[in-house]
């Protein structure tokens, strides 16, 4: 799973797709506006430094004065050769240029060059740095009440680009600050190329009240350098009563969110773990369901039970037989959910699963209202399922702009775009090929990017109720050419 810094970026063989969705999708940084003010016989600032795609105006504040880059450009009310005189004049002119590649350029007043009115302007190349994202290593960490102090471990995960700082702070849950533990705030650092987890102890108080199992809230804010806060992050810290026999027969939920597998692998196996305590004998009912893949012409569905003897903790696997048929399609899905535990045991989260089925007939991707085609010959494929809080899912569907390589989905509206997908051949640039996405939405969504050649797929989420980050991984496909 990925999630990325949100930035814009361009490539030089393809400009970006300009929509109207200013008031649909986060903010996306943009090109920016510079003013050279032009009078008493100085440029301010004399010494200006941009970013490739930055535009500079030059505004004559007063005073016989124009500016004269040799070679490049000689302007003043407009510029030579471009419809306009750029001849010294002492008007109230201005004008505006665009710089698009990394340059040094320097230029000057040419009536009051000898008095010293010159100036430099610097164009830098833009940045195509990764910081990464961070997020909580685990949604739940356990301590005993007698533990003296839980762990939290926090990842830096899909970049490591200049140092980027992420805050972390405590509040109560079922446990109370003072009385259960001690309420915790601070800032976890990494430097430049710096992948390694960070961790921060909460201290937990051992008092002798007989009580259950209380909880501690954790949540991520704030990254600077870049770096953007991922699926991770908010999470709890479950404090496990030492007092007296507290039966904990524990949480029922898969160990991923989504799985994936070739129909030609013949089966895909889905694992059920039990976590957080093994007291008491427990169940929880299975069954899988049809999505874009079929029951029968696809996958043969399953339920069933699953049952755990009192004191065991080892994990369950449902094993789905996939059916290998010769049509050439795009990348399918099934869900499968649990339901129904029994024991005094909880479901936890994830309680579905999505499978995601690669292919094996063909190359390229077969369009449809909810798979969209991306890149050169339709290398790439991209779908997106959907679940909002009253349980219901569904899969998003196109609206069709008619471009190579950017698209869009609506989840429940054609009139309401949720989503802007681009796929880009950044292989010049990194020898990757790049997914950026920005969705307006909070409902909890699963994004399946797949290069069909290589048969191998990329996979973004988005909790519930957390309005969703712009994502720009540049090292999604290593598959390039």
């Amino acid at each position: 799973m990925k999630q990325l810094i949100s930035t814009s970026f361009s490539l030089p063989s393809r400009a970006p797709l300009a929509l109207g969705l200013c008031l649909l999708l986060p903010s996306i940084a943009l090109a920016e506006d510079h003013i050279v003010e032009v009078s008493s016989n100085i440029f301010t600032p004399a010494n200006l430094t941009i970013q490739e795609g930055d535009t500079v105006t030059w505004r004559n504040l007063g005073g016989f004065h124009n500016v004269a880059a040799p070679g490049r450009f000689r302007c003043a009310n407009g510029c030579d050769g471009e419809g306009g005189d750029g001849n010294p004049s002492g008007a109230a002119w201005e004008f505006t240029r665009t710089f698009n590649s990394a340059d040094i350029i320097d230029y000057v007043c040419e009536p009051h060059e000898g008095v010293g009115m010159v100036a430099r302007l610097t164009i830098e190349a833009a940045s195509t740095a990764a910081p990464g994202s961070v997020q909580l290593a685990s949604a739940a960490t356990d301590v005993s009440e007698g533990g003296g102090a839980a762990t939290v471990t926090v990842q830096r995960t899909g970049g490591t680009d200049g140092a980027v700082t992420v805050d972390i702070e405590t509040s109560d849950g079922s446990a109370t600050a003072g009385a259960d533990y001690t309420a915790t705030t601070g800032t976890l650092s990494w430097g430049d190329g710096d992948a390694s987890n960070q961790t921060i102890n909460v201290p937990i108080n051992d008092d002798s009240a007989t009580e259950s199992t209380e909880s501690i809230n954790l949540l991520l804010s704030r990254a600077t350098g870049g770096a953007t806060i991922g699926a991770l992050a908010a999470g709890t810290i479950r404090i496990i009563d030492n007092d007296a026999t507290v039966s904990s027969p524990g949480t029922l939920q898969f160990s991923a969110a989504s799985y994936s597998a070739s129909e030609a692998d013949g089966s895909v196996d889905l694992v059920v773990e039990r976590v957080g305590g093994t007291d008491g004998a427990v169940s929880v009912a299975f069954a899988t369901a049809s999505g874009s893949a079929q029951e029968v012409s696809d996958f043969t569905s399953q339920f069933g039970t699953l049952d755990w003897a009192d004191g065991d903790s080892s994990s369950r696997t449902i094993t789905v037989q996939l059916i290998d048929d010769l049509d050439t399609e795009g990348v399918e899905s099934f869900s499968a959910a649990l339901s129904s535990p029994t024991g005094g045991a909880d479901l936890g989260n994830p309680s579905t699963a999505t499978v995601s089925l690669l292919d094996d007939d063909g190359t390229g991707c077969t369009g449809s209202e909810e798979v969209l085609c991306l890149g050169t010959d339709d290398r790439f494929q991209a779908s997106v399922t959907w679940r909002i809080r009253d349980g219901s899912t569904g899969t998003g569907k196109i609206i069709d702009i008619g471009k190579e390589d950017s698209g869009l989905f609506f989840f429940f509206d054609e009139d309401n775009a949720e989503m802007l997908i681009k796929v880009l051949n950044g292989c010049p640039v990194n020898n990757h090929y790049w997914v950026f996405f920005a969705a307006t939405t909070d409902v909890e969504f699963e994004l399946t990017i797949t290069d069909t050649q290589a048969e191998t797929s990329e996979v973004y989420t988005n909790p519930l109720g957390q309005p969703a980050n712009a994502v720009t991984d540049t090292s999604a496909f290593a598959t390039c050419p």
